[in-house]
């Protein structure tokens, strides 16, 4: 057994004796039950410094080129630069498991830490729920171990997959995951709270910063990786709901509708919508490290899916324990008829639960058509374009009247306005070639003038961090729906356009010149596993390139690369007008891709032909505009609580 794998065994056992501890101790003064929490104390502490030493080894595993590990082997190679060997541990599919198990034992020490010697029923609780979570998580990283050896010891590694290599794989990853981490810690709060009764004062503010904490790092994380597939991977879009992207998407749809629910209330709403959310991030997680469907973005099959599964399924067993303990009911439809804000509240709770349902049919349904078919169904975009449409309407119709001071009835009247608005524009095929886009414009629209105006009038009041927070955020979502529904029904394509170096092709209204290639001859150093040995990791072709457009000149760089693990990969080329995105990109010929292997072996072939591909991206600058918004807004949420629980502590 590796010593990485040593320090995870003892950090479990710790851990359960740590439960053991606390769960014998009482929370009094006695000197006997204080050594108790002492030594509680004591265990969980070195079990979270063995986890972060383990984690530590296997990044120094990275550093020092130990291909004898699997993990090391698969995702890194000699040549590769120390940035993306520090980052490696969080790529790989098991090292990523550890890195989450690090995040966790981090905010798990600071939590203890701070409530050392202020021991409580409720923090007792709290801390075997976290022992529980971060027992499972250590048991899942061991079963499928990123301290694994490999029978003999490669000369050098496979190499980082070249999509990979991309400063985003250093900051997407940690950023989502922080999200995933806040959530477990929230939840672990909140079943405590089931558990004791209602929390601490002090409690419910860490959960609530907790709560944000998480929907940040979560629409983060998921906008960063869609940056990442647009200027990056070459797709050419930031969404396709790909199984583990749409997955992504659910617990963050889960947390948004528990922000939207009732301040007070005698139901458990809040505490069922957080228990969705954390079931929503284990599903994510077997999807992406099981490998339950194929994707883009998951690793191969292995046990972790079914057992992250298996606990996920208990938690809930258990919640709904509880909450039949508890004898309230899950949900109360209770809503005023005669208050706009009470029906939008609930128009946008229940808007984001069927999105969620339907995003989660969407990933489920292939997975259980597998167990009853060779051959597992698939689920199209459009059926996510379909269903989810009418129920963003229904949460745009909902923010709108969240912003607005107009009764029930002239609200209605105003929806009904711009619904046959949209209807007309529709009919007319103005301003898009899609129906749908032009029918929800006008709702988007006028619902982005209210809020800008709402927003507008609350900068004129003090101390109102929390509104303008939470009005940024849905003036953020607006702006994001408006660019999404106007890039995606305007965008425009070329056909694959075959040339040749030295010559000119106009398409889609783009003049672009080509030049001759520069030939990349073999680059680093990978091993290749079918020929047992070591040879260079990539070749490259470079063209520079004049593109005319609009009376400007662009002069850029189109790149196209084979690496002799994962193929060839194209790099976009994105020029930004206020306007609109042209987006241009290589695709290999016969002759192109030959060019690019005899450059590997050091020779220099010029292609004779290649493709070319170009689109056109109209307003796609809002959906980052929005992004950024979006994430103001949410920080805005977040330092707004932090600096209320820190002026009620000096209070």
């Amino acid at each position: 057994m590796e010593t990485g794998e040593i320090f995870l065994g003892f950090a479990c056992i710790l851990l359960v004796l740590d439960f053991i501890l606390l769960l014998k101790a009482k929370a009094n003064a006695k000197p006997e039950e204080k050594k108790k929490f002492e030594l509680a104390f004591f265990a969980s502490t070195i079990a979270c410094v063995l986890i972060v030493a383990s984690y530590l080894r296997l990044t120094r595993a990275f550093l020092n080129n130990a291909f004898s590990l699997t993990e090391v082997y698969t995702y890194s190679s000699s040549g590769l630069s120390i940035a993306y060997k520090l980052g490696d541990p969080w790529i790989g599919s098991s090292g990523s498991m550890l890195f989450v198990t690090f995040l966790f034992a981090l905010v798990y020490f600071v939590y203890r830490f701070k409530g050392l010697g202020k021991e409580s029923v409720f923090r007792t609780t709290t801390y075997k729920i976290l022992d529980v979570f971060l027992i499972f998580l250590l048991i899942v990283t061991l079963l499928k171990s990123p301290f694994e050896l490999l029978v003999g010891t490669p000369p050098d590694g496979m190499g980082l997959n070249p999509l990979l290599q991309t400063f985003w794989v250093l900051v997407h990853p940690p950023v989502i995951f922080s999200g995933y981490i806040f959530v477990f810690f929230a939840f672990a709060l909140t079943l405590a709270g089931m558990i004791t009764g209602e929390p601490e004062e002090q409690e419910r503010k860490t959960l609530k910063l907790s709560l944000y904490a998480a929907w940040l790092f979560l629409a983060l994380g998921i906008a960063l990786g869609g940056w990442w597939s647009y200027e990056v991977l070459g797709w050419g879009g930031y969404w396709a709901w790909d199984p583990v992207e749409t997955a992504s998407l659910l617990p963050l749809l889960a947390l948004t509708a528990y922000f939207h629910l009732p301040a007070r209330s005698n139901d458990i709403a809040k505490e069922l919508t957080l228990m969705i959310t954390f079931f929503m991030i284990i599903f994510a997680t077997a999807l992406t490290r099981g490998g339950l469907l194929e994707s883009v973005h998951a690793f191969g099959e292995s046990t972790v899916g079914p057992v992250l599964l298996g606990f996920a399924f208990s938690v809930v067993l258990y919640f709904f324990y509880l909450t039949r303990r508890a004898n309230r009911p899950l949900y109360t439809f209770d809503i005023d008829t005669s208050s706009l804000y009470s029906i939008s509240i609930f128009g946008a709770y229940w808007s984001l639960m069927f999105l969620l349902i339907i995003c989660f049919f969407g990933d489920v349904a292939p997975i259980i058509g597998g167990f009853f078919k060779e051959n597992p169904m698939t689920i199209s975009v459009e059926f996510y374009n379909k269903w989810c449409y009418p129920f963003t309407l229904v949460f745009v119709a909902a923010l709108m009247g969240c912003n607005t001071g107009l009764k029930v009835k002239k609200y209605a009247g105003l929806i009904a306005a711009v619904l046959v608005t949209g209807v007309v524009l529709a009919l007319l095929g103005k301003p898009t070639p899609n129906p749908l886009a032009n029918f929800g414009l006008p709702l988007l629209i006028v619902a982005g003038f209210a809020i800008a105006y709402n927003f507008a009038r609350l900068l004129r009041k003090k101390n109102s961090t929390r509104l303008w927070g939470k009005t940024l955020v849905h003036l953020a979502i607006i702006v994001i729906l408006i660019g999404v529904f106007v890039s995606s029904a305007a965008e425009r394509e070329s056909d694959n356009i075959l040339t040749t170096p030295n010559s000119v092709i106009d398409a889609l209204g783009t003049r672009i010149e080509l030049n001759d290639f520069t030939i990349y001859t073999g680059m680093g150093s990978v091993y290749y596993p079918q020929h047992s040995f070591v040879g260079p990791e990539h070749s490259a072709l470079k063209m520079d390139v004049a593109i005319k457009e609009g009376g400007n000149v662009h002069h850029e760089t189109l790149w196209m690369c084979y690496y002799t693990n994962w193929g060839v990969v194209s790099e976009p080329l994105i020029i930004s007008t206020p306007t609109e995105d042209i987006y241009v990109f290589m695709q290999h010929t016969n002759s192109s891709y030959n060019s690019l292997f005899y450059a590997l072996m050091g020779g220099e072939v010029q292609p004779e032909d290649f493709v070319i591909v170009v689109k056109r991206i109209p307003l796609i600058w809002l959906v980052w505009a929005g992004i950024i918004l979006l994430g103001i807004g949410m920080t805005v949420l977040l330092f707004g609580e932090l600096l209320k629980a820190g002026y009620k502590n000096k209070k």
